[in-house]
């Protein structure tokens, strides 16, 4: 009996993880298992389907966005979609656009630049004064404005290419630049890659 009682008196702990009450519970599917089966399942599909895409980028870079144009890959403008465009469409356009995409250093925070600030007034000789912001102004406050949005966690809106393009300059990393096309703007947004 002293064996058994020395036995109890050690004091051993073990960890295995935290254990629910939806661990065992038999008429609810576990949902941590189903993925973890799900994603071993669907592997090699993956795989294959990632193997295809780093192939199709690798030729892809090799060409101009002149020859992809005219092979109708990427769409001849940088403005608004054109009528025929999908959502499925766009997302193969966008993936070959961010490959041709030069992006900003990390200290960059927002779109600026020479002529960014607002001046107040134009005098040029006896052209007269010009009161207010410049379009690059504008242009420069409306993208900071979205940055800050998809920032918060928050979805805005793109109505041109050339404003995703801009906004993608700054998601290279970590966080990548998600959007999806909606007949006629598209919705932008970040998530962790």
């Amino acid at each position: 009996m002293t064996g058994t009682n020395a036995y109890a008196n050690r004091k051993h702990r073990t960890y295995g993880g935290e254990i629910s009450l939806e661990d065992f519970n038999t008429t609810l599917p576990n949902k941590k298992r189903i993925n973890n089966q799900i994603n071993a399942d669907n592997l090699h599909s993956s795989l294959e389907k990632k193997k295809v895409k780093n192939n199709e980028e690798r030729k892809y870079k090799n060409m101009t966005l002149e020859e992809l144009r005219e092979m109708k890959i990427v769409s001849n403008t940088n403005g608004r979609p054109s009528s025929t465009l999908t959502d499925e469409k766009w997302q193969k356009e966008f993936n070959v656009r961010k490959l041709f995409n030069q992006g900003y250093s990390k200290e960059v925070k927002k779109l600026g630049g020479k002529g960014s600030k607002e001046s107040g007034l134009w005098n040029e000789g006896t052209k007269g004064d010009y009161h207010g912001c410049t379009n690059w102004q504008q242009y420069c406050s409306y993208i900071n404005d979205v940055l800050s949005n998809i920032r918060s966690g928050q979805i805005d809106y793109c109505y041109y290419i050339y404003q995703i393009m801009d906004l993608a300059k700054f998601y290279f990393g970590k966080e990548q630049l998600k959007t999806k096309y909606r007949d006629g703007y598209w919705e932008v947004w970040l998530e962790n890659a």
